[in-house]
């Protein structure tokens, strides 16, 4: 075998590793979503699984798969922060960010539960605030006021921030 046959099949099989790491990372993120989804708690899917708890709290937060996504990813703290301050919690992304399918001149959907109801106002304030962060049209939604025809597709596809 020549040194470049022999680069060559080092180079493909790296390849093949990556490929298979990523699509193991995703089969083991998807499982963990899936069994908080079912509403099975972190512990018992932690046992089921044989991983410890923190790593599966890991594994249910959003990481981007996207350059948008891993911004959103980086701003994470400041973006809690602000909407913490502003009664909300239980942040999560939707949409074509937390699906991977975003594209330049998207914008981020968050998903967010306030502890008391929220003007229009507010919600502006925040929205503008949190465009501020990430750099993009970002759009804050009370999970409150979900439309019905909407309320079961954003939540099945949020994912925490």
């Amino acid at each position: 075998m020549s040194e470049a046959q022999a680069l060559m099949r080092i180079h493909n099989e790296a390849l093949v590793a990556d490929e298979m790491h990523e699509r193991s990372r995703k089969m083991l993120v998807d499982s963990v979503r899936f069994g908080a989804a079912a509403g099975l708690t972190q512990r018992q899917i932690s046992q089921a699984m044989g991983r410890s708890q923190p790593e599966i709290s890991r594994l249910l937060r959003f990481h981007g798969q996207t350059p948008l996504g891993r911004l959103l990813e980086s701003k994470r703290r400041p973006l809690l922060k602000l909407l913490a301050s502003a009664g909300g919690k239980n942040v999560r992304v939707f949409g074509s960010v937390s699906r991977g399918e975003d594209k330049p001149g998207s914008d981020v959907d968050l998903l967010i539960d306030f502890i008391a109801p929220v003007s229009l106002f507010t919600l502006s304030r925040l929205e503008a605030a949190a465009e501020s962060i990430v750099g993009v049209s970002v759009d804050v939604v009370p999970s409150a006021t979900l439309r019905t025809n909407v309320a079961e597709n954003a939540r099945a596809e949020a994912v925490p921030l």
